[in-house]
């Protein structure tokens, strides 16, 4: 009956009941939209992998066919984007055909993307077409595409045809077997979510918080005329968990008509990257059942333990429990994290051979200070105010200051979310390989110099390129015996290099994933060094796309084989890129989310603190305190913590990754002016948020608020 009762108040109270049903519908549903996207992110990405599984299939692979087939894999690029040429030929009348296919292409046949098809579409022959001979007749459906910008081509040729270019393999089946996500990833993934899951919470908490504080006069009421303590809170968890269920009903909807929009927005995945299938962003049904069932019952449970804390009596609320101030001991967990890493790489700088056994060291001291950032703030929101008191000159600075001195708790509350997810991102931000990562830059292990086009020719004799050997081309011939044979000189035109070589100097090369593996010792060319088999071409262009492009597709018609390479496309296949540069990414937008939430759980704080303090509010304003200065005294209680805690972030993640990089033996690279600029503005738009609710202050400091029951 109470909680039938709690219903119908909901659902038939007027204008008292319905803003506070909206406002804690609409906190539940963005949480629980927010929640769905964060969760579908890690089954996106495993789709991804499943579906071009098929592009690793070799002769080991399984048979899923009756009869064989030629198969020539290529890795390829296109300005700078993976491109991958499958050059295949039927053995017999039923073949392995790859997903997204109902039939293998005929010779003079070829399959592709949609992507592919759009690009074949806008690009001179000169510079990619030629690449591909043949007529599209066939388009690759998406079980077949890592994404749908997926650049991928399946050519067919004739068994003879195939056979002259070598190299191709015979396959009876096409691979399904993907890679499991890694583990740093998953990790990373599960980060973020929890980086944007905290937040969340405190948001739906608060919006919970502030239903109970409007449920206390009516519960008060209930009291009077008999209600149990039981009774009034089964009231309360029914109002709130009627706003909690359509806000629930609300996030469901909300993500599934989002879902098509983002998947057209969002790109992710470094050097493969792309946008997303609709299709990718589902979430597993075990943990859409959690959310949909668990967010209702978290609110419900917030509203009654809320009301706890309050003790109602028949005549109407008394008085809080009050908390005990934080101490100093809830510095202890970050300092100790702090000085682990101080100590750590001081103890590793005079005994590196302590190395192997470091990584569990670093992992415990990392949670130690994730910990640490956490507890610490309540005491830090407490030193602040102290400070304010002691030094604040003005009779608003001292009455913002004494409210977050005195509930350094509540004054956390609102901005908790945002120290632990500026302190995560400036933190992961700051890890060597990350922080002086972008775009634009080069790693370290990108050797090629700038406009150089490098065609792996693995020991081709020189006249299948010699259309390729104008003047200026530096020629690295392959030894006998495994070898490079090549003048240091030339090699420093277009390899950073510095000469003479060193006697144990291995030529580089960037065919195999992007990484430098070794082919031999360099040698200075001899006499007969023109008849030498081509190890490597190295062509130096102006430096545009179209240049290096040409150079490419001329390559890969002369020898479909050849593995052809630039600076920007070794750039973008190091791990350096693929890695950090996704896990920066997404920890930069998880920050930008978490401040956004940010100023909404400070307009629901600073909503909150003047219906609890409306009537001292009204006393101030009656005794001569004007309304601009109320209006600072409420911004103040909002912005002082905040930025407080913003700082305290940035200045305690920075720490760690110094001292790793002491470590490492690494240059510490801060996070760079895109980094600062998005924290900054972030702050300012989570601040200007809260500006929204400044013209409620008038209202509710009425000199009607000031009458006494």
């Amino acid at each position: 009956m109470s909680a039938l009762l709690g219903l119908r108040m909901a659902l038939t109270g007027g204008r008292r009941s319905l803003p506070g049903l909206v406002l804690t519908a609409v906190g539940v549903a963005a949480g629980v939209m927010l929640l769905l996207f964060g969760l579908a992110a890690q089954s996106a990405l495993q789709g991804r992998l499943e579906r071009s599984a098929w592009q690793d299939t070799e002769a080991s692979t399984e048979a899923t066919a009756p009869d064989p087939a030629l198969w020539l894999a290529v890795s390829d690029h296109y300005a700078d984007r993976p491109l991958h040429r499958v050059h295949v030929a039927a053995l017999g009348p039923r073949p392995p055909v790859p997903p997204g296919l109902d039939r293998l292409p005929s010779a003079g046949e070829v399959a592709v993307s949609p992507a592919m098809h759009d690009l074949l579409a806008a690009t001179p022959d000169d510079q990619l077409d030629d690449r591909i001979p043949g007529r599209v007749t066939m388009i690759i459906g998406a079980a077949g595409l890592r994404h749908p910008d997926h650049l991928v081509a399946v050519i067919g040729h004739t068994p003879e045809e195939l056979r002259r270019l070598g190299g191709a393999q015979v396959v009876h089946g096409i691979e399904t077997q993907s890679l499991d996500l890694l583990d740093f990833l998953k990790a990373g993934l599960m980060m973020a979510t929890i980086l944007m899951l905290f937040p969340i919470l405190i948001f739906m908490i608060m919006v919970a918080r502030l239903a109970a504080a409007r449920h206390e006069q009516r519960l008060a009421t209930m009291r009077m005329v008999g209600a149990t303590r039981l009774q009034t809170a089964a009231m309360a968890a029914a109002e709130t968990g009627l706003g909690a269920v359509a806000g629930t009903i609300a996030g469901l909807l909300g993500y599934l008509t989002a879902r098509p929009i983002l998947a057209n927005i969002v790109e992710y995945g470094g050097y493969q990257g792309g946008h997303f299938f609709p299709a990718d962003l589902v979430v597993p049904l075990a943990q859409l059942i959690v959310v949909l069932a668990g967010v209702p019952v978290l609110a419900t449970l917030t509203t009654v333990l809320s009301l706890r804390r309050v003790q109602i009596t028949p005549l109407r609320v008394g008085s809080r429990v009050s908390r005990r101030p934080p101490t100093a001991w809830r510095a202890l967990p970050l300092a100790v994290g702090v000085a682990g890493f101080a100590v750590d790489s001081v103890v590793l700088h005079n005994w590196p051979d302590l190395m192997a056994a470091n990584d569990w060291v670093i992992n415990a001291l990392l949670l130690c200070s994730l910990t640490g950032a956490v507890v610490i703030g309540p005491w830090a929101c407490l030193v602040v105010g102290r400070a304010m008191v002691r030094y604040g000159r003005r009779a608003t600075t001292l009455i913002a200051a004494r409210r977050i001195a005195g509930d350094p708790w509540a004054a956390y509350r609102s901005v908790g979310g945002v120290a632990v997810a500026v302190f995560v991102t400036t933190l992961v931000a700051s890890f060597p390989g990350i922080g002086s990562t972008g775009a634009a830059g080069v790693s370290s292990d990108v050797r090629l110099r700038p406009g150089v086009v490098e065609i792996y020719a693995g020991g081709q004799p020189a006249t299948a390129l010699a259309p390729l050997m104008s003047s200026g081309v530096v020629v690295a011939g392959a030894v006998p015996g495994g070898g490079v044979a090549v003048a240091c000189a030339e090699l420093a035109r277009v390899v950073r290099v510095t000469c003479p070589l060193p006697s144990e100097f291995q030529m580089p090369n960037t065919a195999a994933m992007g990484m430098w593996v070794t082919s031999g010792r360099v040698v200075e060319p001899g006499p007969d060094a023109a008849g030498l088999p081509v190890h490597a071409l190295y062509v130096q262009t102006d430096g545009s796309v179209a240049a290096e492009e040409r150079i490419r597709t001329q390559a890969s018609s002369l020898l479909p084989r050849a593995i052809v390479s630039t600076s920007r496309d070794v750039f973008r296949q190091t791990v350096e890129f693929r890695v950090f540069s996704d896990i920066g990414t997404g920890m930069r937008v998880a920050m930008l989310f978490v401040l956004l939430v940010a100023g909404c759980s400070l307009t629901i704080s600073l909503i909150g603190g003047l219906t609890e303090r409306r009537r001292p509010f009204a006393l101030l304003r009656a005794a001569g305190l004007g309304l601009g200065e109320l209006r600072r005294i409420a911004l103040l209680e909002t912005t002082v913590p905040l930025v407080s805690m913003v700082l305290l972030a940035v200045g305690l993640a920075s720490v760690p990754p110094v001292a790793i990089s002491i470590i490492a033996a690494q240059p510490y690279a801060a996070p760079g002016w895109d980094f600062a600029a998005l924290l900054g503005g972030g702050v300012l738009a989570a601040l200007a948020m809260t500006t929204l609710t400044l013209p409620l202050i008038d209202s509710a400091t009425r000199h009607d608020a000031v009458r006494f029951e």
